[in-house]
Formats: C-alpha cells, sequence, structure tokens
C-alpha cells in the first residue's frame, strides 16, 4: 500500500476527483483545505526567516491509498485532472511506508 499526496489548485478538486471516480483500486481519498507558498507567482524570494510579506495561497491537499501495483496510475489521473500548463498547478508525492508489525 502507497500513500499519494497532491496539493492543487481548489478549483481542480472536482475534475482530479473525477478522473479516479469508480476506480477499484482507490482505497482511501482525503481532502484538506490548507494554504502554501511556493513558485507560483513566477519567483521565489528568500525572506531568510521573516515571513513580511509571503502570501499563502489556498491550496487543497488530496491523500489517496492505493496498492503499489496502481500507484503510477493515480498519480497520472490525477496530473490530468489538475493539470492546467501554468505554473502553481501543484505537486504530487508518492509515499511508500513500510508497516511494522
Amino acid at each position: 500500500m502507497v500513500r499519494i499526496v497532491a496539493i492543487l489548485r481548489p478549483y481542480r478538486l472536482k475534475d482530479a476527483l473525477s478522473q479516479l471516480r469508480d476506480r477499484q483500486w482507490v482505497q482511501h481519498i482525503h481532502v484538506q483545505e490548507v494554504r502554501g507558498y511556493g513558485m507560483q507567482k513566477e519567483h521565489l524570494e528568500d525572506y531568510f526567516g521573516d515571513d513580511v510579506g509571503m502570501e499563502f495561497l489556498p491550496k487543497i491537499r488530496l491523500e489517496i491509498l492505493v496498492e503499489d501495483l496502481f500507484a503510477e496510475l493515480a498519480m497520472e489521473a490525477i496530473a490530468k485532472g489538475a493539470r492546467t500548463g501554468r505554473m502553481g498547478d501543484g505537486k504530487i508525492f508518492l509515499i511508500r511506508e513500510v508497516a511494522t508489525v
């Protein structure tokens, strides 16, 4: 089992979820509203620890659990639904966790 975490634009959530809908291999879906700061405004300024002037933008954190076999399919489906082709579309992270018993 792997966890896929995607950070995307809020208005692209519906399209990303529609790509995952009715997929038997999606085990769990979690959605959370978050705020983030990055290169979306086409530049990244270094404030050296000073957060004055940093503008955090609204984003959606989409988290799904799938079997290892379907990880690539899931990431492609999310990207297909979330991509606009502009800077700031988001990121997709694949997290492989080792369970100990």
